[in-house]
């Protein structure tokens, strides 16, 4: 990367604050400005322990301490509520994103009960022997023994607009049947490792585009939110020496954006589908 691509780069580049400041949802935001004026406060009593003449090292070190014990729980306690929160929050926007049969979403597309899962399951199958000429299992277990495989992928890939024509006509349907028939395309998405989201994309209305907005604006902050695991440090801790407020406080240092590339949690993380 050039000098002049970077600096375009950090022009352009929202900070921590505008990211949390553009978080579609008021109990995170007032979560992180819980955390924020209790870590300000706690940080300010600190450096009033710092700037003290009157308490030598280990006094310092033991008040340091009854701060942080009386402050840093809360803070921690905040952020890990936050990050909670934007999880859940961005994997309901991102399922609202996706379209669904009579003007519904797949955040909405849970299977009701034992037998509408097994007309899924069935569905899936005949989905998966129409497009493949295999049983859903059969595709799963090829794919899971010879994942590189280049003749897999190509299959896949053949294997798109098929799904999408399976696709189409649940959202013609509708009804019990259209319902069915999209749980099942979900499925077989499952199966074949295809994004589900390659398949639906295209009968997104502005709705879903903005629940798609949404989800990518949770990603975004849920990088900006420290987990709230590692506690406070006491600044005296194993050191007698003055350390000044750059030693003082326990987050100022740890909101680094992270930033480039596609929003991996839609990707990576394992986690149940609504429709399972």
């Amino acid at each position: 990367m050039t000098e002049q691509a970077s600096l375009r780069e950090q022009i352009i580049r929202p900070s921590v604050e505008e990211i949390h400041a553009s978080i579609p949802h008021k109990g995170v935001r007032d979560l992180l400005n819980d955390a924020k004026n209790i870590q300000r406060h706690m940080n300010r009593e600190l450096e009033d322990i710092e700037t003290s003449e009157d308490l030598n090292p280990e006094a310092k070190q033991r008040r340091a301490q009854e701060v942080i014990g009386r402050h840093g729980p809360k803070i921690a306690k905040a952020y890990q509520d936050a990050r909670e929160k934007v999880e859940a929050a961005a994997e309901s926007s991102y399922n609202f994103s996706l379209p669904f049969p009579d003007r519904k979403t797949f955040d909405q597309a849970q299977v009701k009960d034992t037998s509408e899962m097994l007309a899924v399951q069935g569905e899936a199958d005949s989905i998966a022997a129409r497009i493949a000429g295999k049983s859903l299992q059969e595709i799963t277990k090829e794919l899971s023994r010879h994942p590189g495989d280049k003749g897999i992928q190509a299959t896949s890939s053949h294997s798109v607009d098929a799904l999408r024509s399976e696709f189409d006509a649940a959202m013609t349907l509708g009804g019990v049947e259209g319902r069915v028939r999209a749980l099942g395309v979900a499925r077989v998405c499952e199966g074949m490792g295809l994004p589900l989201e390659q398949i639906v994309e295209h009968h997104r209305s502005q709705v879903h585009h903005n629940a798609l907005q949404d989800a990518r604006r949770f990603e975004s902050a849920l990088h900006t939110i420290p987990s709230g695991k590692h506690g406070t440090r006491n600044p005296y801790a194993g050191n007698t020496r003055r350390r000044g407020p750059s030693g003082v406080g326990t987050y100022a240092n740890t909101n680094k954006v992270m930033t480039g590339g596609r929003p991996q949690l839609f990707q990576k993380k394992s986690r149940r589908r609504p429709w399972k």
